[in-house]
């Protein structure tokens, strides 16, 4: 889970901005709730709803979709580049020379995308990226962005 993944302070911070960025929502009598209970039938037992995305219980999948909407996902050629970078050397192949990296993605493609998993898992373990939703991104870039609409909405 997302919160398991983030230190507990940029998790509550996202929490606060998911709640700020959504209402809370009765099913039942299908409105907005302003407080904690349904004005129709006094109900606490409310959804969150995001204006044109939807309505559903619970903060993660408000969380997620903040996430996914405000924030770039990692570029699909970093880690290449990272290993690539490690990796200098280049092959020789017949007449053919390749970087090392890429001679690897086209003789053993399967290597290759086990390589580049074990890398991003290892940012992954250092907290230093997150899956959010089957996508990869910076938790660097997740803080910048709370900082940026905490300030706003303070």
């Amino acid at each position: 889970m997302l919160n398991e993944a983030l230190n507990s302070e940029t998790y509550e911070n996202l929490e606060k901005l998911a709640y700020q960025m959504s209402k809370s929502f009765c099913y039942g009598c299908y409105q907005e709730v302003k407080g904690k209970y349904c004005s129709s039938c006094h109900s606490d037992d409310n959804m969150r709803l995001v204006e044109g995305v939807g309505v559903e219980y619970g903060i993660e999948w408000v969380i997620e979709h903040i996430i996914a909407d405000n924030c770039k996902p990692l570029d699909e050629d970093f880690a290449h580049d990272s290993l690539a970078s490690c990796y200098e050397e280049t092959v020789k192949i017949g007449w053919i020379e390749y970087d090392l990296m890429s001679a690897i993605k086209i003789l053993d493609p399967i290597s290759y995308r086990i390589a580049l998993d074990e890398y991003v898992d290892g940012l992954k373990e250092d907290h230093q990226i997150v899956e959010v939703g089957g996508e990869d991104y910076w938790v660097s870039d997740l803080e910048s962005f709370i900082e940026e609409n905490l300030e706003e909405v303070a």
